[in-house]
């Protein structure tokens, strides 16, 4: 599956990944290969956390107006900031 993080000046982040959870509105969520389609709310300032296909991770924290949208093994998440962890 393919992720994309996304704020009003960049793409933050945009690689291949083997599952990505994200901390959703009413409870945190882990989207995988086939996922059902989804649109969510996600927390004001929350951490994405996406597994790649090799194991290795890498976390995002995401600030402001947030929302996630998997489609057809495409998850394209929308932050008004987001920044990578290192």
């Amino acid at each position: 599956m393919r992720v994309s993080i996304i704020t009003p000046e960049q793409v933050v982040l945009a690689c291949d990944a083997h599952q990505v959870l994200v901390p959703g509105t009413k409870s945190p969520f882990a989207m995988l290969d086939n996922h059902q389609a989804i649109i969510s709310s996600l927390v004001p300032n929350g951490l994405v956390k996406i597994t790649k296909p090799d194991g290795s991770e890498v976390r995002v924290q995401i600030e402001g107006n947030c929302i996630v949208e998997q489609h057809e093994n495409l998850v394209s998440i929308l932050a008004t900031k987001a920044r990578v962890e290192q």
